[in-house]
């Protein structure tokens, strides 16, 4: 046999080869992908409830169309939001392993199930976001699926600007970047944005945004309780509205941190501001943070969904006011009863308010036990009982707070006369304070420390009854 037969009957059948395994790769990709978009809508199920009413999110394969070579697929991701719903569209075009042809083109021979270029549709929903491209594809994607439940993604936003009577936007477009481990159950994204600038309309108040970083991870244990770990940092946001002082938050973070097993939640979150600024005033900066631990969402979803269907039946609309009759008090009390069964915890922790004078601190933890089923008792009672234990405490720096009121008068002679004013009625009312036991002070801090459990309270290190409790309050109008 001659040289060149051999030579191209050994192309025939590596063609044939690749051909088969490509077909293979390609089945293989698929069924990757349905298993993935159907973890997705179990993860959504497990982190929002089975019946979340009127909120939710899931995924949708519309369309998948599997070739030798390449497939074609459409992705739906549907968004519920009280009455508003709404579609976001990919289609998507995937060129299957284990040698991709677009990898080989970058210079990537690493085997890979698939490689995939994602772009939105343009659909009713999405077409403000086409209009103010301007010509330009607003989200694009490009993702590969690895072999073992790896892979990455990056994710491609335009700039967009729009300008209507009613509000105005200008997005200056960035990247996220996600690697997917551990059978598609852990990853890891990072994103950053330039600046984002949001408005009522051309006149109107606007927030901007600069300097937006973001970062997420995601770890799922042997036993699938899933930890997140997320934060949003931002460089710099003002507020501006119209005839008033501009207020800037710089160096602004938000940090979430979540572990979920089966239905509990444990989780944090907290926002910090390093430098806070309205107008010319130095107001210092600011931390607010909250936390929760055995909280049960999902029992949390079914009460709130009970009170959205007691509120219809009241004809009540969003944020209105209504009376609740015994019948509703009842049905509201079975929904609390699994919600308190696992002795949640929640907490308003850590709180901070700081200049260069000093620091002020405020927190506040409560602990609830289980409340028996079938309980008929009237609601507010209920709760009181279902109040296993309460800390509250509070330390005000006097120097800090004065501080604040005299960069408010617009410092100088004017400010510092405010300043001593302040200070007198602040040192006689912290003085009637003092001589009650409500509040202790050392130094130039006003502390106070307030602890229920048991029925019992105990102010700073006095007990009381709750009844002696709430009349010593009453006396001074809080």
């Amino acid at each position: 046999m001659k040289t060149p037969a051999v030579i191209a009957g050994s192309l025939v059948v590596l063609a044939a080869a690749y051909t088969g395994s490509a077909w293979y790769v390609g089945m293989e990709a698929e069924k990757t992908i349905r298993a993935a978009v159907e973890q997705a809508n179990n993860r959504i199920v497990k982190t929002l409830g089975p019946e979340v009413g009127s909120v939710g999110a899931t995924v949708s394969i519309d369309e998948y169309r599997r070739g030798v070579f390449s497939s074609s697929a459409r992705y739906t991701f549907h968004l519920q939001d009280g009455d508003e719903r709404s579609e976001l569209a990919f289609q998507d075009t995937m060129q299957h392993g284990p040698f991709p042809w677009g990898l080989v083109q970058q210079g990537q021979f690493a085997p890979q199930l698939a490689y995939s270029r994602s772009q939105l549709v343009d659909t009713e929903t999405v077409k403000q976001w086409f209009d103010a491209a301007r010509g330009t594809m607003p989200l694009s994607a490009e993702t590969r699926i690895g072999f073992g439940g790896t892979g990455a993604s990056e994710w491609k936003f335009a700039p967009l600007e729009w300008l209507t009577e009613d509000e105005t936007l200008s997005f200056s477009g960035g990247n996220i970047g996600v690697e997917f481990s551990n059978d598609f159950r852990d990853s890891t994204a990072r994103g950053n944005f330039a600046s984002l600038v949001l408005g009522s309309g051309a006149q109107g108040d606007s927030i901007t945004l600069k300097d937006i970083g973001l970062d997420a991870k995601t770890l799922t244990a042997d036993d699938e309780s899933v930890q997140v770990n997320s934060r949003m940092d931002v460089k710099a946001m003002i507020v501006d509205t119209e005839g008033g002082e501009s207020l800037l938050m710089e160096e602004m973070a938000v940090v979430m941190d979540s572990t979920q097993r089966s239905s509990l939640l444990d989780s944090a979150l907290r926002y910090e501001v390093k430098r806070v600024r309205l107008g010319e005033i130095d107001l210092g900066s600011i931390v607010i943070g909250g936390k929760a631990a055995a909280f049960n969402f999902e029992a949390f979803s079914l009460l709130m969904k009970e009170y959205d269907a007691i509120a219809q039946e009241h004809g009540a609309g969003e944020d209105e006011d209504f009376d609740l009759t015994p019948e509703d008090e009842a049905r509201l009390l079975a929904r609390l009863v699994p919600l308190l069964a696992s002795s949640p915890q929640l907490g308003v922790e850590p709180v901070s308010w700081s200049n260069e004078k000093g620091k002020s601190t405020l927190s506040l933890n409560m602990a609830f036990q289980p409340l028996e089923a079938g309980d008929t008792r009237a609601q507010e009672e209920a709760l009181a009982d279902a109040l296993s234990e309460l800390r509250f405490g509070i330390e005000l720096s006097r120097p800090m707070l004065l501080q604040v009121i005299s960069e408010a008068a617009g410092g100088g002679d004017e400010g510092r006369q405010f300043e001593v004013f302040a200070a007198m009625i602040f040192d006689n009312y912290v003085a009637q304070l003092e001589q009650q036991g409500l509040v202790h002070v050392e130094d130039d801090r006003v502390l106070m420390k307030v602890a229920y459990q048991d029925g019992r309270v105990n102010v700073n290190g006095q007990e009381m009854s709750v009844d002696e409790f709430m009349s010593l309050l009453s006396d001074f109008g809080i």
